[in-house]
């Protein structure tokens, strides 16, 4: 069986969603309809909206993935940039050092308030370009080029042949041409940015 494809564009990189820390890369926030669906193996291209230049933000293969509480109580995890709640009593709070969500209550979206939403999917097989990246790719693969500038609102399935060749090889590319996992640092500097209002997103 073919491994599941997701694509997106990302409103807002300032290192909360993904976050990249210590050879991993999580997506916790942000994104809610993609975190519950994806999994192992599943691959994730993030690319910069038009503020971005649609650029190539990351490529990551998905190698993990916490489900509930599990990654807010995991001491692994709890430093993590992401990990902006506490389990109180079986309810998400907001941490006090939460660096990320914090001008509004976000936690629906974000892990719901029980945890019910809670999808954290971890790689640990990436690249993440930011500030590194390009639109380069929009001269090589025609196909992957239409669908960046056309992607509109919304969450959509897709099964073209073509689509996938392109986008696999424009992994191969990436991972050939860089070997260490974190290339780049983030688009934006500002923390307050709203990362999860509903953006283009599109699975294959």
């Amino acid at each position: 069986m073919n491994a599941e494809i997701y694509v997106y564009k990302i409103t807002t990189d300032n290192g909360g969603a993904p976050c990249v820390r210590s050879g991993l890369l999580s997506l916790a926030i942000c994104k809610p309809k993609i975190r519950k669906t994806a999994g192992k193996g599943s691959f994730v291209f993030g690319f910069g909206g038009k503020r971005y230049q649609e650029r190539l933000i990351y490529i990551a293969r998905v190698t993990g993935k916490k489900s509930g509480q599990d990654y807010y109580r995991e001491r692994e995890f709890v430093r993590r940039g992401d990990c902006i709640y506490r389990v109180d009593e079986g309810r998400a709070v907001r941490k006090t050092s939460a660096k990320y969500h914090t001008e509004s209550d976000h936690r629906k979206k974000d892990v719901g308030f029980h945890f019910e939403n809670a999808f954290v999917l971890l790689s640990n097989d990436f690249r993440y370009l930011g500030r590194k990246g390009t639109d380069d790719y929009k001269r090589r693969f025609n196909k992957l080029r239409h669908l960046i500038e056309n992607l509109k609102q919304g969450h959509r399935r897709y099964h073209s042949a073509g689509l996938r060749n392109e986008l696999l090889a424009l992994k191969k590319e990436i991972w050939n041409k860089y070997h260490r996992k974190k290339i780049g640092i983030p688009m934006d500097k500002d923390r307050t940015r709203i990362c999860n209002a509903e953006c283009p997103s599109a699975c294959f």
